[in-house]
């Protein structure tokens, strides 16, 4: 074995290319940083380093760290070097009698840093708002002081060395931030004696080492048949590698978009900021009912109230509330008070831009299509189910002819897509829709269905005051989160919006 080039266990035939260059390089240095090894072989640094590793689980190369120590220039002190310090321009610009304070405003950028050196430096003094250069001053005209002889020394040859009797000096560079400490490692390379031994016989076979990569130069040269190409061992663990990827929750979101988009939606926007006439009235949710209580919404204290849209749109909801106007409803039978309906809150459902979309739309538009997904806030008890922020995607259908069994095919639909292989929809009660209903889901681990959302047919005392006539509006309100709880197996609904590198990183893409 020894004569196939084998050196101690060391089979030098297998070595890679750059562990043949190191060692050739090192066969005169016997020891070198990786930087100068670097220089030597044309590799680079992080290639030199890495190679070294190899060769030095091979008993070739010791390595040890150094760290050591370098001023820089920082950017205001490349600056100086260049174009002088403050203190120097400001010498440039004093007559021989004095020159005013007051004459140099606009002409010297940072005046108050230049009078300030200059002063500490013993260059000038200041009578009556006039600067007069002193005898320190004069000689300095004609000769560069230390701080400019280091300024220049480190532009010259950047991370260089000082001496150490400028110290001082370079204290008070430091402090004024025209200088700053750079810690570097490096790792130093020596040859061990097996690595000496392993030297002669890369020589005498002439070894240039196995090859990495199958490169188009290989190929156009045919020096690939007669190249040694390095062997992997595709069983050996590696190191797990986390690319950067869209937080989970956001992959979600952009697939629901992409859900209702291909089936003919389009997207609805708007403020996350809301009238109460819009998020509640709009919806024919009478002015004292107890989801507007305090316990349940998020009043703003600033804005405290905001303007109400069209009259003729508030008109028509005011009846609509007291008396049904001409929906054929009696209402709810109260005084409909503005004031109310001007608060400001946190909307607590997306079906606000329903309402909005409604007012704005005209019967040339229809039949029409439109969603929206967006963050809604409840002022809830926060558990496993429930948080006080979260998303919600809103949806309607408006147009002749659409009826509660389409509704149901459409969310159907939508479920499926998200995964959801059990769900059941039964009767429910909302103020702004009938029929209404509610889905829900299977949750095995569990044992128990879990809401999911409400859905239903806008009732004419909604539809009819904002869209001037009453036509069929199939509408609905989902939440996803406890989807995304079921799909990534999270237990608490707060954990989907932790902080927790571990979870982001093992996530899986939402694929569907």
């Amino acid at each position: 074995m020894r004569g196939r080039g084998m050196s101690r266990g060391v089979d030098v035939e297998e070595l890679h290319e750059n562990e043949v260059r190191i060692l050739q390089a090192l066969k005169d240095l016997r020891r070198g940083s990786s930087e100068e090894i670097s220089r030597l072989t044309g590799l680079t640094r992080d290639a030199v380093e890495r190679a070294g590793a190899w060769a030095t689980t091979k008993g070739l190369l010791s390595v040890e760290e150094r760290i050591s120590e370098s001023l820089v220039l920082t950017e205001e002190g490349r600056e100086y070097a260049e174009r002088g310090l403050p203190e120097r321009r400001l010498l440039r610009l004093i007559g021989r009698e004095g020159t005013p304070i007051s004459d140099l405003r606009g002409t010297l950028p940072r005046l108050e840093i230049a009078l300030s050196w200059a002063v500490r430096k013993g260059w000038v003094k200041i009578e009556r708002g006039v600067l007069f250069l002193t005898r320190e001053g004069e000689a300095a005209l004609g000769r560069e002081d230390l701080d400019e002889r280091i300024l220049r020394r480190l532009r010259e040859t950047p991370s260089g060395s000082v001496p150490r009797e400028w110290s001082e000096r370079i204290g008070v560079l430091l402090r004024r931030r025209l200088l700053r400490r750079v810690r570097r490692r490096e790792k130093i390379l020596s040859l061990t004696e097996r690595g000496e031994r392993v030297i002669p016989l890369l020589e005498e076979r002439k070894v240039v080492g196995v090859i990495t990569q199958l490169t188009p130069e290989l190929l156009r040269s045919g020096r690939w048949r007669g190249a040694r190409f390095q062997r992997y061992d595709v069983s050996l663990p590696v190191p797990k590698i986390h690319p950067g990827k869209r937080h989970f929750l956001q992959q979600v979101i952009d697939y629901i978009r992409r859900i209702w988009v291909e089936m003919g939606f389009k997207e609805m926007k708007g403020p996350i900021l809301e009238l109460s006439f819009w998020n509640f009235d709009a919806l024919y949710q009478p002015q004292d009912h107890p989801a507007r209580d305090l316990a349940d919404t998020f009043y703003m204290k600033t804005p405290r109230e905001g303007r109400l849209p069209d009259p003729e749109i508030v008109e028509a909801v005011k009846a609509t509330h007291e008396n049904g106007w001409t929906t054929g409803s009696t209402g709810w039978g109260y005084r409909w008070d503005p004031a109310v309906a001007r608060r400001c809150c946190l909307r607590t459902h997306t079906t606000s831009l329903s309402a909005r979309t409604l007012a704005a739309l005209r019967d040339a538009e229809l039949p029409a299509k439109f969603f929206s997904v967006g963050r809604v806030f409840r002022n809830e008890t926060i558990d496993w189910k429930h948080l006080a922020e979260f998303y919600q995607t809103d949806g309607i259908v408006v147009g002749e002819g659409v009826t509660f069994r389409h509704l149901l095919g459409y969310l159907r639909n939508y479920l499926e897509k998200l995964g959801v292989e059990r769900a059941r929809f039964r009767p429910s009660y909302f103020p702004y829709t009938e029929m209404s209903c509610e889905a829900e889901m299977w949750d095995p681990e569990r044992g128990e269905w879990i809401e999911l959302f409400g859905a239903g047919m806008f009732r004419p005392e909604v539809v009819k005051p904002l869209l001037g006539r009453d036509v069929p509006v199939l509408a609905w309100g989902p939440g996803f989160e406890r989807i995304v709880m079921r799909h990534y197996n999270i237990r608490y609904m707060r954990d989907l919006y932790l902080n927790d590198l571990e979870q982001l990183r093992g996530a899986r893409l939402w694929v569907r």
